[in-house]
């Protein structure tokens, strides 16, 4: 899986598709969590997140990790420009499956539109992973696609899911096929889900979960 190639067109081809409702998803529950002190981000794409989250929070030390170095850069360049360098962030570029995190060490933890990249086996060994990284009072902030709740709202999440992944299987080698619900395995690594809200006509989820 590479969004190597999709890259450079990530940021016109969110806002052709979505509009700004990926973002207000990714963002919506910044101004609620406790303020971090190690972040650990991943799936972070081209920065648009981790601006806003270095602008509320300029101690927060941030990791990023994402398995596009092209992605990496890009979200390097936009931090820069926004930001200057006055943020405290680390760059890794690693596969999710592969890199192992330091255990214990993070008061945050992001996963913003990444999870929904992976199958179930695979969110069975990433999660685990991701949750021994937490701190004994970590804060989790997840957002994602998901199958609304019925009728044509329902119907018409199937159709948006298909195609979209259909075209990233294509465009990136996507091994997922469909959204898997994530909430049982964070569940199982100590969190809760203290908030959550749905858009674009339970397409999309923000939630916030504590340990």
């Amino acid at each position: 899986m590479s969004f190597d190639l999709l890259a450079p067109h990530y940021r016109w081809m969110e806002w052709l598709s979505a509009g700004g409702k990926l973002q207000r998803c990714r963002t919506a529950f910044l101004d609620s969590i406790t303020p971090p002190g190690k972040v650990l981000i991943y799936g972070e794409g081209n920065g648009r997140f981790l601006v806003e989250l270095c602008r509320r929070f300029p101690q927060a030390e941030v990791t990023v990790v994402d398995a596009s170095a092209v992605m990496l850069t890009h979200a390097r360049k936009r931090l820069e420009k926004s930001l200057g360098g006055t943020a405290k962030v680390h760059f890794i570029h690693a596969d999710a499956l592969i890199w192992q995190p330091p255990a214990g060490q993070f008061d945050l933890l992001v996963t913003c539109f990444f999870l929904d990249c992976f199958r179930g086996d695979e969110l069975r060994r990433l999660v685990p992973v991701i949750a021994a990284a937490a701190s004994a009072r970590a804060q989790w902030l997840l957002a994602d696609f998901q199958v609304a709740g019925g009728g044509l709202a329902r119907l018409r999440s199937r159709v948006i899911l298909t195609v979209l992944y259909a075209f990233f299987r294509r465009a990136t080698g996507l091994s997922a096929h469909e959204v898997v619900d994530p909430a049982p395995l964070l569940q199982a690594g100590g969190f809760r889900c203290e908030h959550q809200v749905e858009h674009d006509h339970g397409l999309l989820y923000s939630s916030l979960w504590v340990r």
